[in-house]
């Protein structure tokens, strides 16, 4: 079985079948103009960050775009083994320097720096599996049902199973103007909660059906005049993240219509 981040990229890549090599290009460029002279590229603010990075060298790959990778591997390796990086960032890292060869003796050292983070949450457990896929789980996550629907989908992902009580509840939280809401009390779709949903479902084999439509609308509605993609409806800030999310949103959709249809 594929590990969580190349099943991850498969989906994303699909969005290729779906874009014209104009939008593809005009992503790439948006994507290509957020990196710094570190390397680094960055998100919200000015500065690089090794999270946002992850997602503009992943968003690149989708895309089939060439990607810098001298300027990123520099970047990357400025960071050491970690020292001193949470949990997300020093998945971040993993993910970028496994991109790159890397001798034996660091790639130990940055999984031993892993295991000293001892979340144990459903996010927990998926980040470690994106950072090391050498780790299974088999068995099913407990997770409340009311959670937020990343966790939802997070859980899905960790154990690779169609848990029928988790898939009804996200299914419930689709929205009928398209996309997905982040929990049973905000009706407000956004890109996040959209994204890791349709790729839980599409992932342990969900027929989407009826829903396909209008979250190719809803993630078309996110996309922005710089050929960025934002969060939800009233964000008119875009970034390489919520890029990478719709990407992995038209994948998905795609990768669903052509298991009801056909290539």
């Amino acid at each position: 079985m594929k590990s969580i981040p190349d099943r991850l990229l498969q989906s994303a890549a699909c969005s290729r079948r779906f874009l014209e090599e104009d939008s593809r290009d005009k992503i790439a460029c948006f994507i290509l103009a957020q990196q710094n002279p570190d390397g680094g590229f960055r998100g919200r603010g000015a500065e690089s960050d090794l999270y946002y990075t992850v997602f503009a060298v992943a968003s690149l790959k989708a895309l089939g775009n060439p990607i810098p990778i001298f300027k990123v591997w520099k970047y990357a390796r400025s960071f050491g083994v970690g020292d001193g990086l949470d949990l997300v960032h020093l998945v971040c890292l993993i993910r970028l320097r496994t991109a790159f060869p890397m001798l034996g003796i660091t790639r130990r050292r940055l999984l031993k720096r892993l295991e000293k983070h001892q979340d144990q949450s459903t996010y927990g457990l998926f980040l470690r599996l994106l950072a090391d896929e050498g780790l299974s789980r088999d068995d099913p996550v407990r997770v409340s049902l009311d959670a937020p629907t990343t966790q939802l989908a997070a859980a899905m992902l960790v154990s690779h199973q169609n848990d029928e009580a988790i898939e009804n509840m996200l299914l419930g939280r689709f929205v009928e103007s398209g996309g997905f809401a982040p929990t049973d009390k905000i009706g407000v779709p956004d890109l996040l909660s959209t994204a890791t949903a349709l790729f839980a479902l599409v992932d342990t084999g969900t027929n989407l059906g009826p829903i396909q439509q209008p979250c190719f609308k809803y993630t078309e509605s996110l996309w922005r005049d710089s050929y960025g993609f934002s969060g939800h409806v009233a964000d008119e800030f875009e970034d390489v993240e919520y890029t990478f999310y719709a990407l992995l949103c038209i994948g998905c959709l795609i990768q669903s219509l052509a298991s009801n249809y056909g290539t």
